[in-house]
Order: C-alpha cells, then sequence, then structure tokens
C-alpha cells in the first residue's frame, strides 16, 4: 500500500489523568521549551491531513493547536480506547493514525512504514523489540470493535489490538522514536 496518495487523520491521545507524571497533563509538559504535544505535532502534520486531539481537560489551550479537540464520551478517563471512540466520528478519512501526545521523537516517516504493513488488517502497530508501541494506523470503521470492549469494561488498548486482524512494523532500527516521556525529571 503506497501512503503517499492516501490521506490520513491522526488522533493525538492527551486525554489521560497523567498519574505517572504526576497528575500533570502530559500534553502540555515542557520539552525542549515547547510542550510535548507541539513535537507530536510538528512530527505528524507532513504526514496527515486532519488533527483530532483527545483531551479531558485544558481543552482551550489543545484548541490553540486544532479545533477538532475532544473530550470522552465519560468524565471516568478510561483509557485510550475511550479517547479513540470519542476522536473517531470526528475523523475525515478511512485510515487513521493514533499516536501519545508524550512521545516528542516520534519517525518523520511513521505512516509510510506502517502503511506498507496494512494490507488487509485493521490496525498495523509499531513495535520496538517485540512490544508495541502506542503508535498505530487503524481504520476508522473500528469504532463498534472499540464500543464493545468499552462495554464490557475492557479498557486495555493492547488488549483491544490483538483481539483484531493487525500487523506489526519493528521500528527496531529506532527504537528511541518511541521514547514516552510520562514522568516528571
Amino acid at each position: 500500500m503506497n501512503s503517499s496518495s492516501i490521506q490520513f487523520s491522526c488522533i493525538i491521545l492527551a486525554g489521560g489523568e497523567g498519574k505517572r507524571a504526576g497528575g500533570s497533563d502530559k500534553g502540555l509538559l515542557p520539552y525542549k521549551d515547547r510542550a510535548l504535544i507541539e513535537h507530536v505535532i510538528d512530527t505528524v502534520k507532513f504526514q496527515v491531513d486532519d488533527i483530532i486531539i483527545s483531551a479531558n481537560r485544558n481543552i482551550d489551550l489543545y484548541k490553540q493547536y486544532t479545533n477538532k479537540v475532544i473530550n470522552d464520551f465519560s468524565d471516568n478517563y478510561h483509557g485510550p480506547l475511550a479517547g479513540i471512540t470519542a476522536c473517531l466520528p470526528h475523523c475525515k478519512h478511512e485510515l487513521v493514525l493514533v499516536v501519545a501526545c508524550d512521545m516528542p521523537n516520534l519517525p518523520d516517516k511513521l505512516v509510510d512504514r506502517l502503511t506498507e504493513n496494512l494490507q488487509n488488517n485493521s490496525i498495523c502497530i509499531a513495535t520496538v523489540k517485540n512490544h508495541h508501541q502506542l503508535a498505530m494506523i487503524i481504520r476508522k470503521n473500528l469504532f463498534d470493535s472499540i464500543q464493545q470492549h468499552l462495554d464490557k469494561n475492557q479498557l486495555k488498548l493492547i488488549q483491544w489490538v490483538e483481539s483484531v486482524q493487525y500487523a506489526t512494523v519493528s521500528f527496531d532500527d529506532m527504537p528511541d522514536a518511541f521514547t514516552n516521556l510520562n514522568h516528571l525529571n
């Protein structure tokens, strides 16, 4: 699959409680004199043409980056699946890049590499040393599948990923690309 002729939406997940960041809003934590989410946006904006931010607080601050800032359907912080479900109806395109807001070193060719292995799969997820990363291409039509998991209180993202037909792409050649800065230094 050649991603150069395909358009992509992107969901940036910034809706968590920030437990590992001392309760701070991770996307807004400073990193190299800018908010973490700015680094993510700077990388993905050349790979997608539709950016949606999943956020449950500081909505006005996130709106400086996109007019599509969506909060979860519930106030209970049900994790990344809840954020993805809330955002999918707002995506313009069938293929959606999903990334976390606290990975400032994402690869410039993330969409291209993930799309190469997507083929007939519902998801293609990045791996480093056989560990799934919160960086994947999903199909917009997975809304019902995610909602079913949430309805059963199955909130683990990777459990859901492994419940559908998925492919992986190894990024062992650039493991630091997925460094997750989810804690205070």
